[in-house]
């Protein structure tokens, strides 16, 4: 992605928490392209997670944990036939006790749903969310890591069928079979930044370097048990004020987190925030590359909302097998500390506008040839124009192909292309599309408004095939009102 138009926590489920109309999921590997075959689900049996019936006692991803750990208990000491006719119960001890759970063999099956036993025994393998993000693959493959957390999104009924973000629990239980169960995002998440407040001390991107570069020189000196020590140590030296370091290693497992303790051992490969960035997978990739900047999002709440602010990430690999990272506020934007949206530009599309609008584009693309569409795309009021969001095109070694707003700029590259931060911005895309998501944070100038300050950037980006990928994305801050817990 180029200047011009471009220019963390919990979740996984109940295996299948997705409404009717769940779509075909495309998947791009760094070297293998697979498309899997689509699943449709009639509109009688919509696979929705009964999130009404959530009882008052699980109300955080730490309850949670605990209320599928205890069925995983359960399941070993009883055996997986007595365990899954106890899930499908409808007067079980697992049902109505807390949230839907969730079995699955790792063929695809569905083994048990707690709330939903008509789909007891089918194969949903390549079922996807809304954005094309496989779910059942995705809890599949954190399961066999042990345990992990998973995201994804589905349509809510309770709220006009509007798409929202889920968090589950998986964890596999004899190598043949995993339980799982799902909490709303906003009510599952718990990854504060401690001095995320009006009153903390702004940092710099200097400071944060120093900070991180700290910890990594204290881990090679003292290894990594003792480093892993230190960083969950409250009083330690890596915790000051917001900045704190996070360790994970290249399988993108928790290893520490001073402030969700919860998480540790526990497979965040397929977790993503609130907008389907794969926030640890992603940080992951920068450590494997050498180290460097990301941006992902801050919760912060402010009266009746939550704004999520732009929060700049520092990562360095500690060797070939773990990594660590700090944070600050993004520093053009710390006034979001207290909630003050003055002057700051918030969004007004939806992710599932520009998500549709490159879908589109994608599949014109297949059906009428590269050339027509780059042409089509070109054109400031063609036909992927849709108000203030528009496409774009490039090739997967970084060359502009196509750019309605900046067509002078066809043809030069864009894959080392670094924002003010020191984001690498198209290399973090290209790895968010072969992770399995297309979605990224990124912090670019709105060309098409004018401004020269960087804006902070929420963007998708689809492959067309091996060679070349669309884009769209949309620019502000996001903002939402508060969700009362399920």
């Amino acid at each position: 992605m180029r200047i011009p138009s471009c220019v963390l926590i919990v979740l996984v489920v109940t295996g299948c928490l997705l409404t009717a109309g769940c779509s075909q999921s495309t998947l791009q590997k760094p070297e293998t392209s697979i498309t899997q075959p689509a699943i449709t689900i009639p509109a009688t049996t919509a696979i929705t997670p009964n999130i009404s019936a959530q009882p008052q006692g699980v109300r955080s991803m730490r309850d949670l944990i605990a209320f599928v750990d205890k069925a995983v208990v359960y399941a070993r000491g009883n055996g997986k036939e007595k365990t899954i006719a106890e899930l499908n119960n409808p007067n079980g001890q697992f049902t109505g006790k807390g949230p839907n759970i969730f079995a699955g063999g790792y063929d695809g099956t569905t083994l048990a749903g707690t709330f939903e036993h008509e789909i007891s025994g089918k194969n949903i393998l390549y079922l996807s969310d809304p954005f094309g993000i496989p779910i059942v693959q995705n809890l599949i493959d954190a399961a066999r890591t042990g345990k992990g957390l998973v995201s994804y999104h589905y349509r809510e009924p309770s709220m006009n069928n509007t798409i929202q973000p889920k968090v589950s629990y998986v964890v596999d239980v004899d190598g043949t079979y995993y339980i799982s169960a799902a909490l709303n995002e906003n009510t599952g998440t718990e990854f504060p930044a401690s001095g995320m407040n009006e009153t903390a001390k702004n940092r710099t991107p200097g400071e944060l370097v120093s900070f991180v570069q700290d910890a990594a020189g204290y881990a090679k000196t003292f290894g990594k048990e003792k480093a892993l020590e230190a960083f969950i140590d409250p009083k330690g030296p890596f915790i000051n004020g917001e900045m704190y370091i996070i360790a994970y290693d290249q399988n993108a497992t928790n290893l520490a987190h001073p402030y969700s303790p919860w998480i540790r051992g526990l497979s965040l490969e397929h977790y993503t925030d609130q907008d389907s960035v794969a926030t640890i997978s992603e940080l992951s990739g920068v450590a494997r590359r050498g180290g460097g900047f990301t941006h992902t999002t801050q919760r912060i709440p402010s009266g009746e909302s939550v704004v999520y602010a732009p929060k700049l990430h520092y990562v360095i690999p500690v060797n070939d097998s773990w990594w660590i990272a700090g944070s600050i506020l993004n520093p053009d934007y710390t006034q979001l500390r207290s909630g003050n949206l003055t002057n700051i530009r918030t969004r007004n599309q939806t992710e599932e506008q520009f998500f549709t609008l490159v879908d589109r584009a994608v599949r014109y693309a297949k059906e009428n040839g590269k050339e027509k569409t780059l042409a089509e795309i070109g054109k400031p009021n063609g036909a992927f124009g849709d108000g203030d969001l528009v496409v774009w095109a490039e090739t997967f070694d970084g060359i502009l192909l196509a750019d309605p707003v900046n067509n002078d700029m066809v043809g030069k590259p864009f894959l080392n292309y670094t924002d003010p931060y020191g984001e690498k911005t198209t290399i973090v895309g290209i790895d968010a599309m072969r992770n399995g998501t297309g979605f990224t944070h990124a912090m670019f100038p709105d060309a098409a408004s004018g401004s020269v300050a960087p804006v902070p950037k929420l963007i998708y980006m689809k492959p067309v095939d091996d060679t070349w990928w669309i884009g769209s994305g949309t620019y502000g801050v996001q903002v939402q009102l508060k969700q009362a817990p399920a």
